[in-house]
This record gives C-alpha cells, structure tokens and sequence, in this order.
C-alpha cells in the first residue's frame, strides 16, 4: 500500500499534537505542585528542561522514521521502473542468444553433411 503525501503529513502530525497535548498536562501538573513547596519546587526548573528535551527528542524521531517511509515509497518506484526495463533487456538478451545458437547449430549441421564419410 503506497501512502500519499497528504497521508503520511496526517501520520506525522497527529503524534505530534498528542505529545503537545501530553506536554501541556504535563506542564500544568508541575505548575499546580510548584506552589506547595515540596520537592518538585526544587526540580522545576529541570523538570522542564526534560520535558522539553523528550518533546523535542521525540519529534524528530518522528520525523526522521516518516521521512524514511517516504524515501522507502519513492526508492520502490524507481527500483520497480529499472526492474521492468532490465527485465526487457534481459529478454532481449535471451532471444538474441537463442538465434546465436541456432546459427553455430545450424552450421555444425552444414560442416558434418558436408565432411567425408570416413
């Protein structure tokens, strides 16, 4: 099944969203905990920073897997479009083979009438 471009934009998007949907609950769960004082206040500032870091991590991994579909998908046509033109002149190849044969067949049927009987 080959996957249009508007196809593979809706794969690469849509996780895209839910990692900014999870990220922004993320967010607002550190942020209510940060005026309680507890431990998460002394981590914040890093609890953001990794966050920011998986989000972003993340996404260019995303991008980089969907972008390797696209490469697979294009490569298979060109590999698809060499293999049928190989495929002809490798038939060609054959045939003209097979009429080699049949001429030196053909003049080895000539030279043995034509040698003495011994």
């Amino acid at each position: 099944m080959r996957l249009s471009k508007n196809n593979l934009l809706v794969i690469w998007i849509v996780p895209v969203i839910l990692a900014l949907v999870i990220g922004n609950n993320f967010w607002i769960a550190v942020g209510k905990l940060l005026p309680l004082k507890m431990t998460t206040f002394l981590i914040y500032d890093k609890l953001v920073v990794i966050g920011a870091a998986i989000f972003l991590g993340g996404l260019v991994y995303w991008s980089i897997i969907i972008y390797y579909i696209y490469l697979i998908q294009e490569n298979e046509v060109l590999i698809q479009d060499n293999f049928t033109r190989l495929a002809g002149s490798g038939t060609a190849h054959l045939e003209n083979a097979k009429k080699l044969i049949g001429k030196v067949l053909d003049d080895i049927k000539v030279t043995e009438r034509l040698k003495p009987q011994q």
